[in-house]
């Protein structure tokens, strides 16, 4: 079945959008193909969907939870003791509750890193979104767990392909966290999957302080030693970088995603955004968990994101608007090879149509800058992820029931 986006506001040109077969296949005017379901656009704008290239889905549960404390005393006093309470069907739950939020604010694609990823996919599937679900290693340096960790990468790696928006990856949780051992398995296992690698590195000024102690190296530069990095390796967080951290991963062309509102909520620091930029270093953004976010909006992340570079480099030319919507949109589409983030003949179908009646967005100087500075998720209408629309009218199909299973499983985790 075809779809017809009829007198839809296109780069401030007023046009009709032909998807078919999961891709934008005519954009020009005036266009009456047969049997193509019609939408009427009048009023609204066509701008690519938002790729989320750090989440812990299965965490939504936890929202609230456990604020205002430092990462270290967040994980090992609230978190951790948990997620050893969660369950395959509690995993389910929470991910398709995360999706939901994450329809809701526009995004079609998230890369995850949890446990029972078999659950994560199969969300992701029903919910009708994109993923990436990294099985997280996490041994904690205990050898009868890194044997454990090894026996879960390889019964995942064996579990069946799904279609083509659900894919599986790998994670090395930190290198605080996992052995040497563990870290070379993985990055062995990943590259002959061909499977895209995710990781937290150089988060903290602890976790570099740390490092240095034990290794005599940063964070990044262990991981190279180990193979970790390159092109299909995303490094999430990487506030705490050396000059010379910077010049390796640019050279590696290893995709960064940066995760304002969990680091300014964990006082994690400031991404150098503009440095990492005149590098040459691939930029994207992501929202983290809801435990440490609050939320999942992209939108969110986008104005903090620019904010942050304003005041982390001293000045107010620093991570303009363009460049922040990229690095939500395109960048993160092209991190994880995806043929997506613009809205072009021949482009994946992913995109979101905003209202442009809405208050947020008026006055209309620069849609671009109004969905990075101003826009809430009162502003997206319809959210349209492989030609298939996932949201309309701001209703995502059962969302009802999904709210009202999420209120009783909180019930379990107040206490």
């Amino acid at each position: 079945m075809s779809l017809l986006l009829k007198n839809v506001s296109h780069q401030n040109k007023i046009t009709d959008i032909l998807i078919d077969n999961g891709r934008f296949s005519k954009i020009s005017p005036q266009q009456q193909p047969l049997d193509a379901e019609i939408i009427d656009c009048r009023n609204k704008a066509i701008l690519p969907a938002f790729y989320n290239l750090h989440s812990h889905a299965g965490m939504s549960i936890f929202r609230g939870l456990s604020d205002d404390k430092e990462l270290f005393s967040w994980l090992n006093q609230d978190i951790w003791p948990r997620e050893a309470k969660l369950t395959p069907d509690m995993i389910h739950l929470a991910t398709k509750f995360s999706i939901l939020e994450m329809i809701k604010t526009g995004t079609v694609f998230f890369l995850d890193m949890y446990f029972e990823q078999q659950e994560i996919l199969k969300a992701a599937q029903e919910m009708g979104v994109r993923t990436i679900s990294a099985l997280t290693g996490l041994d904690l340096f205990d050898p009868n767990k890194t044997k454990t960790e090894i026996e879960k990468i390889e019964k995942y790696i064996s579990c069946p392909d799904h279609d083509e928006r659900c894919a599986k990856g790998l994670m090395i949780h930190a290198v605080y966290s996992v052995s040497e051992e563990l870290i070379r398995y993985i990055v062995k296992r990943s590259q002959e999957e061909g499977y895209y690698l995710t990781l937290h590195a150089s988060e903290t000024a602890k976790e570099v302080e740390d490092c240095l102690k034990t290794h005599g190296c940063t964070p990044i530069e262990y991981l190279d030693q180990l193979g970790a990095l390159g092109p299909k390796t995303i490094v999430a967080h990487a506030v705490h970088l050396s000059d010379e951290d910077i010049a390796l991963l640019a050279r590696k062309k290893v995709p960064l995603c940066t995760n304002p509102v969990s680091n300014y909520k964990l006082a994690s620091g400031l991404f150098m955004l503009q440095k990492l930029q005149k590098s040459g270093c691939i930029l994207t953004l992501g929202t983290d968990s809801m435990a440490s976010n609050n939320n999942l909006s992209m939108l969110e992340e986008m104005k903090l994101c620019a904010l942050s570079a304003k005041i982390q480099s001293g000045d107010a030319t620093a991570g303009n608007a363009e460049d922040i919507f990229n690095m939500a949109t395109i960048n993160g589409a092209q991190a994880v090879g995806l043929d997506a983030g613009i809205i072009a003949e021949g482009k994946l179908a992913d995109c979101i149509l905003v209202d442009l009646n809405n208050h947020f967005l008026i006055p209309n100087y620069n849609l671009i800058s109004n969905m990075v500075y101003s826009a809430d998720s009162s502003c997206i209408d319809t959210v349209i992820c492989n030609g298939r629309i996932l949201m309309q009218s701001h209703h995502v199909n059962g969302e009802e029931e999904i709210i009202s299973e999420i209120k009783k499983l909180s019930d379990y985790f107040r206490n």
